[in-house]
Formats: structure tokens, C-alpha cells, sequence
């Protein structure tokens, strides 16, 4: 986040890589946000967990892409849908889970693709690990029958099974399991290795291995860890190589991941990956946090934990949002930052910034940060035109969230003469009150204030920045980036020389005329950049209604931000093409996100034409024809006898029926806001002498009534099979009779338009 307008060179610090270059005192830099706070260490309290399962029968859990949530237990899978997580989750309103296989009714193994296994009650007993793919498929690993169980989510079907053994080695059992797009990767155990395959395939016959380093395994011995340690479970980093869990006898938790040396993580019995990259270890059953770390280059760093309270050892996983979600015996909570104390205060201080003009004057300073109530900052500046032989040592975070891109350019630290020591940081700043950048508002999301300084250091060159930190043990100011003018205003030099003769006197002056430069050049700045003002996706949020109503649009507050800017955006488009299908539908979209299915009625009146009323009674009415005009419900060539009592008969009645008529389908539920507002659209922009009718996603559709294809139909999804070539595939491993090699996704497939049956 920029911390001035432009106009002024800055110069700072921002980022984990340039943050760890600098010295620490009691502080630390989060690799995942590159954020420096205080140091801190995590509460060793451990929450009371009712009936704490054993540490080796962790179910697992797994979320799809409609963040709904799978965990294994008892036998089944039940599923409980959380929704957008991003702010949180409000648990009152999360519905009880639902079991996704009736115990009453026998799962025939197959789904019809091939030859099945006998029915059976318990298709998913002793599940040791879930995960999702791609392509909604609810991957199971049974340690007891030694498989992976394929489920399709839509059809809650079993349509594929593994077997994870080998003749070689017959006792292999799956454990953990992870997907990365539609990659599965699956530890084993008996013997222990990672397998990668698909939903739709066989397991590849090499194991990937996962080296240590030669000093990293407990006895310096390469993969597989040797006994007593085994392969517990596995996640897979977005841009990463796999990370596995081994764990012993007693539940104490090693962290493997290739080219990195493994990591001691005490009782653990999960793993996940959030959506920051970071991987993240679930201790034991009433544990006290969930560590975190962030894969580098050869190393796998620590980051700021998670909370566990009430975790009963069942599994995490990352949800759509990218938060990490757990089981509880209440049913599925949301990791939240964990309990750490930290340090009282503490100190970071900055490289070398370079002007490049020797007596250079320093402007403003500016922080990005995050101060909570009972926390403070304080910064000094010490500038100097000397490049001194010597420098401070170089002390590193602690834990340090990365290690610094070649290290050996990063510019000097300051010398021991201009170091300031930890209580004598005392320069104050304060929040800035025009924000980072003109007309610009950080995000909805974004914890940072810009805070705002004026350094009293004398003219130079160099210049090194000390911040320090101080908090109440229990929260920590946060920092994201140090800026500083490499110019200073230049006001001085309008006055006389008089006021400039004594240096106390000059420096007062000077810091006393940048409270009225900073704001001035504000100003200015906001000036040259108006522009930004006339431009739909730059101007602030508040400036809208302003700017639609030089086009003559009256916007609607119940729209989201985003699509009120798109619509000023397109809006003369929109109002040349008024009244049409095309501009009716993309108003549409643009409030919903979802493109809405407009049929006119004209389109549904068959083939038959009245052209003469004196015969109009004895034409077949309603004919089914292939390649047009195409009806599901009653044989070709054969009248309906549905629509006997409503022969048309006149043309009048035709238009009554059909003219003028059209339907809007909605692809998604809409609650009662978002339906009175898609009214009020369809009654202001369609053409006034037409009438319509609202059908959303929950009004259902019935063949040969409500249902056309290409229409109103969207397929759902499909298997997802490559085609079978005959003696090299099996049915029901792999293959299925056909030709599609994919088939439809749900809302990306439509009957007619994009998919062939």
C-alpha cells in the first residue's frame, strides 16, 4: 500500500524479503503477510475436549467448492454447508448436518458403469482421510478395505473404487489424502510411500519420494522415515511440492516436505493448507494451537498459530474462502488467531535508505500499521553523510518468516554511534487523515492505517529508521511497510534569511511549515489527479451517485459496489440497446453475477401455424419435430392430448397466449431483497407493453412442461471419463462407453448450446 501520493520519491521498507534484512529486537516477521509485530509465544493451555477421540482415528475433512463441508464419522460422511467464510461464520444459523448416505438404503459400488460390487449398508466403513477434486469428487480413503471410494457429490453415488494394493505388497493401507485440482495425492502405510493418481484412474505405479536432508531424519536415513515413524497424513501447497505428516506410536508429529529439513512438531494428528500458503498442524485432541509454517527455499518457517480451542482430534481443512475450519463436538468451527503472549516491547531498524544528495533534507515518514488499544509506536530517524566501515550486528527476527534474497547486497545498517537504543525511540506519529493515496480508499478488508511523521534528524545523505514496538503482552502493534520523502518541502527558502540564521530556531520552522506542505501538496496532488473522479472503477464510493447522475442514472444501494461501478460503466451501451433481450439480461447479470435465461414466449408455440381459423380446430397441435421445435413428453408425430383443452383456435387467441410474453430464469435462489430488486428492474427496462414471470432456482423444472432444452435446462455434471479402448481398459476402472472425454459442469453447460447428449 503506497503511503504518499505520488509526486515525492519514497523510500522504505515493505515485505517480508526486505523486513528480515534489518535488525530485531524481540520482534518477528510473519512470513505469510510480511507484517512485523512483537515476539511472541503461545499459551501452553490445552482446552478439555468431552470423549477425545484416539489420536490414530482422525476422520478427516474436506470442503468443496460451494464451501460445504465432509467429515467421516461413525461410518458415513455427514456434510454441513458453511457458506462464504471470508468475514466469519454466524454458527447459529449453520443447518444441522446431513448424512449423505441413508443407512437404509444398500450403495451399489459402480454407479452403473460397470460390473458392481454386491449392495452394501456400509460402503464407507473405517474412512481414514476425505478430500475433494476439481471435479466434485468425494475421494475416501478405507484403511480396512485398503481403498479409495470415488463419490459423486451430485449423485451421491459411488462411481469409482482404488484398490491401493499390490501383489508386491498386499497389506498397503491408504491414510491421509489431499487434492490439488484433480490431482490426488495419498500417503500408505504397510509399506509406507505417496501415491498420485485421479478420480477417474489408477494409482501411478513409482512413488513419489520425499528425500530428507541427510541430518534431518530422526537417524539420518532418507525416505521413507524409518519405524517407529509413519506417514500419517498429506497436504499439497498450491505452488508447492507435497507436505507430509509422520507421526509415532505415541501421536508425537514429524514434518516432511522435499529439499527442506523435517520439522519436530509435537502431538499432532492433521494437516491443511490455508489460504495464504501456509501449512498448518493440527495438534492432539484439546491441543492449544495449530502451528503454522510457510514453505521457503530450504526451510520451513514458523508462523503465527492458530487458535484450537475445542478441537476433538476429527481433522481440518481449508475452506473456499482459504480459512482453516476444525471439528468439534458442537459441529465445525473457524481457526481464529491463537492465544500468545508477547513481548513488552521491542525494536526493528531499517538498512540504509540512499538519497543520492549529500545534505539531503528528509520529508515525511509514513507507517502502515495496525495499532489495537493498549499498544503504541514510536519511531526516530538518524541520517548521516558518512559511509562508515563499521555497522550494528545484525540480530534476525525471531521467528524470522523467511530468509532474505541474496543477502550479501542488502545496503548497511547504521553505525554504532547513530544505533538508537530501544527506550529512546520516541518519535511519535499519528494517523493521516487524507488516507494513502488520493482519492483512494484501502480495501473493505485491509487491517493497515496509514500513520504520518515528521522526523526531526539533521540533513544527510542516509538515513535509517527505527520503529519501536510496544503492547500489553496479550496484542501487538503490526507494521507493514516503512516510507519515507527523500525531499522535503522546500518553504523555507520563500522566507527571509533571518528565520533561517539559528539551526534550533530553522529546524522548528521547518518541521512547523511541513504540517501546512503535507497538507497543501495533498491537496494539489487530489488536484492533478481529478480525473480519477470521472472514472467509474477509481472514483470513491461515495462519489457515485454523483457520477451517474451526469448519464441521468439513478442507482440503487442495494446493489454491490462492484456492480454499481460497472453499471455507470456500461450504461450508455444499456440505454441504446433498452428494452432488448441482450441489455435486459445484462442488467441482470450485473446485479446477480449470474447470467439469467430470458424465453420469450413466441419461441415455445410449436410447430403449428394458424393460418386460417376456420381449420385452426383440426391441426395437430403441438407437434414434436427433430431438430426443431423439439418436445420432451409425448412421441413424434402425434398430437398432445394435453393441449386438446386449449386449442387455439383464433388468432387473437394466439397473441393472448404467446405474444408479448416472456419468462426470466434465475440460476440461483434469491432472498426477498435481491427478488424485489430484479422486479424493479424487469419494470423499468422492459419494453412496457410486455409482461413476464420470475422463476428461480428453486421453482424446479418438469419435463415437458417447465423444462426446453436449450432453454431452460442446465446439464448437470458428468462422470468425467475418458473414452474406453477396447483391450486396453476395463470397464468401470477408468472407462466408460462413449466419446465425451469431460463431461458438463454445472452452471457451465448448457443442453443444446455448448453440450450434446
Amino acid at each position: 500500500m503506497n503511503a504518499a501520493p505520488a509526486g515525492r520519491r519514497l523510500l522504505g521498507l515493505e515485505g517480508c524479503d526486505q523486513w528480515v534484512r534489518g535488525s530485531h529486537t524481540r520482534t518477528t516477521v510473519d512470513g505469510a503477510s510480511g507484517l512485523v509485530g512483537l515476539h511472541w509465544e503461545v499459551d501452553d493451555v490445552v482446552a478439555p475436549v468431552s470423549s477425545p477421540p484416539d489420536a490414530v482415528a482422525t476422520r478427516g475433512l474436506a470442503f468443496d467448492r460451494f464451501c460445504r463441508g465432509y467429515r467421516g464419522r461413525d461410518g458415513n460422511v455427514e456434510r454441513t454447508l458453511l457458506g462464504t467464510t471470508r468475514r466469519g461464520v454466524d454458527y447459529a444459523r449453520v443447518a444441522e448436518p446431513v448424512v449423505l448416505f441413508a443407512d437404509t438404503e444398500p450403495v451399489v459400488v459402480g454407479g452403473g458403469f460397470g460390473p458392481a460390487d454386491p449392495p452394501s449398508r456400509d460402503p464407507l466403513r473405517d474412512p481414514a482421510g476425505l478430500a475433494v477434486d476439481a471435479d466434485d469428487r468425494l475421494v475416501v480413503s478405507q484403511r480396512g478395505r485398503r481403498r479409495l471410494v470415488v463419490v459423486d457429490l451430485w449423485s451421491r453415488r459411488v462411481v469409482h473404487t482404488v484398490d491401493v494394493t499390490t501383489p508386491e505388497d498386499p497389506e498397503r493401507e491408504p491414510w491421509g489424502i489431499a487434492a490439488r485440482g484433480t490431482e490426488l495425492y495419498v500417503v500408505t502405510r504397510g509399506p509406507a510411500g505417496l501415491l498420485r493418481l485421479t478420480a477417474r484412474g489408477e494409482p501411478r505405479a513409482e512413488l513419489l519420494p520425499v528425500p530428507l536432508a541427510p541430518d534431518a531424519a530422526p537417524d539420518g536415513a532418507p525416505w521413507p522415515v524409518p519405524a517407529p515413524w509413519e506417514p500419517a497424513r498429506v497436504t499439497v501447497p498450491a505452488d508447492g511440492e507435497p507436505v507430509v505428516l509422520f507421526t509415532d506410536p505415541g501421536g508425537e508429529g514429524l514434518l516432511v516436505m522435499a529439499g527442506r529439513p523435517a520439522v519436530r512438531v509435537g502431538p499432532a494428528t492433521d494437516l491443511a493448507t490455508d489460504g495464504t500458503g501456509a501449512v498448518v498442524v493440527a495438534p492432539a485432541a484439546g491441543g492449544p494451537a495449530m502451528q503454522r509454517f510457510v514453505p521457503r527455499p530450504g526451510l520451513l518457517l514458523p508462523a503465527a498459530p492458530l487458535d484450537a480451542a475445542g478441537y476433538d482430534g476429527g481433522g481440518i481443512a481449508a475452506t473456499t474462502d482459504g480459512r482453516i475450519a476444525f471439528t468439534t463436538a458442537a459441529g465445525l468451527r473457524l481457526a481464529v488467531g491463537g492465544r500468545m503472549t508477547y513481548a513488552a516491547e521491542g525494536r526493528v531498524v531499517s538498512y540504509r535508505l540512499d538519497s543520492g544528495r549529500y545534505g539531503n533534507r528528509w520529508g515525511r515518514l509514513f507507517l502502515a500499521a495496525n495499532v489495537p488499544t493498549g499498544t503504541d509506536l514510536r519511531c526516530s530517524v538518524r541520517t548521516s553523510d558518512d559511509e562508515d566501515e563499521t555497522a550494528i550486528a545484525a540480530q534476525p527476527a525471531d521467528p524470522a518468516g523467511c530468509t532474505p534474497y541474496r543477502p550479501e547486497v542488502t545496503p548497511p545498517l547504521p553505525p554504532p554511534r547513530l544505533d538508537v537504543d530501544v527506550p529512546l525511540v520516541v518519535g511519535a506519529v499519528g494517523p493521516r487523515a487524507l488516507g494513502p493515496v488520493a482519492w483512494w480508499r484501502p480495501d473493505a478488508d485491509d487491517c493497515l492505517t496509514t500513520f504520518e511523521g515528521y522526523p526531526t534528524s539533521a540533513p544527510g545523505r542516509y538515513a535509517w529508521v527505527s520503529i519501536r514496538l510496544t503492547g500489553n503482552t496479550r496484542a501487538t502493534p503490526l507494521v507493514g511497510s516503512v516510507r519515507m520523502e527523500a525531499e522535503a518541502h522546500t518553504l523555507m527558502r520563500r522566507l527571509p534569511r533571518l528565520y533561517s540564521a539559528d539551526a534550533t530556531q530553522e529546524s522548528f520552522l521547518h518541521r512547523y511549515l511541513a504540517l501546512f506542505d503535507g497538507q497543501l501538496f495533498d491537496v494539489d496532488q487530489r488536484s492533478l489527479l481529478r480525473d480519477l473522479l470521472v472514472d467509474p472503477a477509481s472514483t470513491p464510493e461515495e462519489a457515485l451517485d454523483w457520477l451517474a447522475s451526469f448519464l441521468g442514472l439513478v442507482l440503487d444501494d442495494r446493489w454491490p459496489e462492484g456492480a454499481r461501478r460497472q453499471l455507470i460503466s456500461e450504461a450508455a451501451t444499456l440505454f441504446r440497446r433498452r428494452g432488448t433481450v441482450g441489455a435486459l439480461s445484462r442488467y441482470l447479470e450485473l446485479y446477480l453475477g449470474v447470467v439469467p435465461v430470458i424465453v420469450e414466449h413466441y419461441r415455445l408455440r410449436g410447430m403449428a401455424a394458424v393460418t386460417d381459423p376456420d381449420t385452426a380446430a383440426s391441426a395437430p397441435w403441438f407437434r414434436s419435430a427433430l431438430g426443431y421445435g423439439f418436445r420432451v413428453g409425448w412421441p413424434l408425430g402425434q398430437p398432445d392430448p394435453a393441449a386438446a383443452p386449449t386449442t387455439v383456435t383464433t388468432r387473437d387467441a394466439l397473441s393472448e397466449r404467446y405474444a408479448h410474453r416472456f419468462s426470466v430464469i434465475v440460476p440461483r435462489l434469491l432472498d426477498a431483497e435481491q427478488e424485489a430488486v430484479v422486479r424493479l428492474v424487469l419494470a423499468r427496462e422492459r419494453p412496457a407493453h410486455t409482461t413476464y414471470e420470475l422463476c428461480t432456482l428453486d421453482s424446479g423444472m418438469r419435463a415437458g412442461s417447465s423444462m426446453h432444452l436449450g432453454l431452460t435446462s442446465v446439464v448437470g455434471a458428468s462422470g468425467g471419463f475418458t473414452p474406453a479402448v477396447l483391450g486396453e481398459a476395463a470397464l468401470d476402472h477408468g472407462r466408460v462407453l462413449g466419446t465425451a472425454q469431460r463431461g458438463g459442469v454445472v452452471e457451465a453447460a448448457r443442453a443444446g448450446r455448448t453440450e450434446v447428449g
